[in-house]
């Protein structure tokens, strides 16, 4: 499954997103990556204007020591002797890609989805989509009460599942599909007849309202772990010089209305 999201993302976007920190030996490093190429990187990556330095329960006279005593000399800017980084918004291509692979069968199908809070293409109806659309259930023994998993009941032979990966700038919502080839092939095609029906808005308000509270939960309980607080607010200051404010996308994920989900599934 991995290896499958990997290449959405990569069909998506063409570069940077999704990219593994541990990628199969198959793919080509040597030739573009070697210590020097390394050494570069560092000198115009670790400028104090790449830095945001986010702590919890600290004494800020404290925290201005060590940052002090650790980054006083950082430089302000890259040295002119090495490339400069591009700083290049992520942009949605799209397209397929079929892999031969012995490890099992998947199918991933995706679409643009929304930037993080702090990002400029912020969309919070997207994170209710994903929920509505759901598939896996979190109710053992029981397919579950989300759309694809009720469309799907009939297939117990493929696993579904939606989720939605936020970055800086982009996001990307996948539906991914795996177990027996046949049972993903028919399974498929109601996912997409799915698809069509919130498209067209044949769905119930009560569908919404549901998908809006389980997606603004699952908002909240991300943003009450402090280590993804933490990153995410440092991702926000660099990027967009926001702090991530935990209290507006819980009211952002309030405030989607039926018809910001219609339009969302057209994309």
């Amino acid at each position: 499954m991995d290896l499958a999201v990997n290449s959405a993302h990569g069909v998506a976007f063409h570069r940077g997103l999704g990219t593994p920190l541990h990628p199969s030996s198959s793919t080509p490093m040597t030739k573009y990556l070697n210590e020097n190429y390394l050494a570069a990187y560092s000198k115009a990556a670790y400028v104090k204007s790449n830095f945001a330095v986010v702590a919890n329960g600290v004494e800020h006279s404290e925290l201005s020591k060590w940052i002090g005593e650790f980054f006083s000399d950082s430089p302000d800017s890259a040295p002119s002797t090495v490339p400069s980084i591009d700083n290049i918004p992520s942009k949605y291509y799209g397209g397929e890609e079929r892999i031969a692979h012995d490890s099992g069968n998947s199918m991933i199908l995706a679409f643009p989805g929304s930037s993080s809070f702090t990002g400029s293409s912020y969309k919070p109806e997207i994170p209710v989509l994903a929920a509505l659309l759901g598939g896996q259930s979190s109710i053992k023994w029981s397919p579950g009460f989300s759309l694809l998993s009720k469309a799907t009941e009939a297939f117990p032979g493929a696993h579904i599942l939606t989720t939605h990966a936020a970055y800086s700038d982009a996001g990307l919502l996948c539906i991914s599909i795996t177990g027996a080839a046949g049972q993903i092939r028919e399974a498929s095609q109601h996912v997409v007849n799915v698809l069509k029906q919130v498209a067209a808005g044949d769905i119930g308000k009560d569908d919404i309202k549901k998908a809006v509270a389980s997606a603004k939960f699952k908002a909240l309980e991300t943003g009450e772990n402090v280590a993804a607080g933490l990153e995410l607010t440092g991702a926000g200051l660099v990027q967009e010089g926001r702090a991530h404010q935990i209290d507006e996308v819980g009211k952002g994920i309030d405030g989607v209305t039926e018809d910001q989900v219609k339009k969302a599934s057209h994309r």
